[in-house]
């Protein structure tokens, strides 16, 4: 078994939903942006506190944890974190944690360029963090690197499909916020 394709099969409807989800308001207006960063300040300090905390995480390179750069978009935008859910647990996965977290910085160039279209001027330290950087090829040397046995598989993916499920979640919840 492969990880990066097992993690990217058993996630693709998650992702897609997620994808849907977050294109319901455009990406580039002033809403979009702040509900965009608004998720994932709802979910990444949880989850990137979790990894730091796990030695194997310790052994992908680089600087990829980016709450730091998300909280000084979120204060130049005068928005405050929010409290955030619980994401990971005893029995998760780095592999798929990572996965999610890793697909988000690669999707981070497209959403780039979609601002910088659009004249939008935004912060972006969120969305530059790693820039210029190959995280997504360390990445993938680094999950094929690790155990690929059923049980690992099965747990990597259970995590990506709840830190999925966590985005998914805090869609639903700002879009409840903006409804009231």
């Amino acid at each position: 078994m492969e990880l990066l394709a097992e993690l990217r099969n058993n996630t693709s409807d998650l992702h897609q939903r997620l994808d849907r989800a977050v294109s319901r308001t455009p990406f580039a207006s002033p809403e979009g942006y702040q509900r965009f960063l608004l998720m994932h300040a709802r979910v990444l300090p949880q989850a990137e506190r979790w990894l730091a905390a796990q030695p194997l995480y310790a052994t992908l390179p680089g600087d990829r944890l980016r709450t730091a750069a998300l909280a000084r978009d979120l204060e130049a935008l005068a928005l405050s974190m929010p409290a955030g859910a619980c994401v990971a647990g005893n029995s998760s996965s780095v592999a798929g944690l990572a996965y999610v977290l890793e697909g988000s910085r690669l999707g981070a160039r497209y959403l780039l360029g979609q601002l910088a279209k659009a004249g939008a001027p935004y912060p972006v330290a969120f969305l530059r963090h790693g820039e210029g950087e190959d995280h997504w090829t360390s990445f993938r040397a680094w999950l094929a690197a690790q155990p690929a046995n059923q049980s690992a598989v099965a747990t990597a993916v259970t995590s990506a499909r709840a830190l999925f499920d966590a985005y998914l979640e805090a869609v639903c919840h700002l879009e409840g916020a903006q409804a009231q």
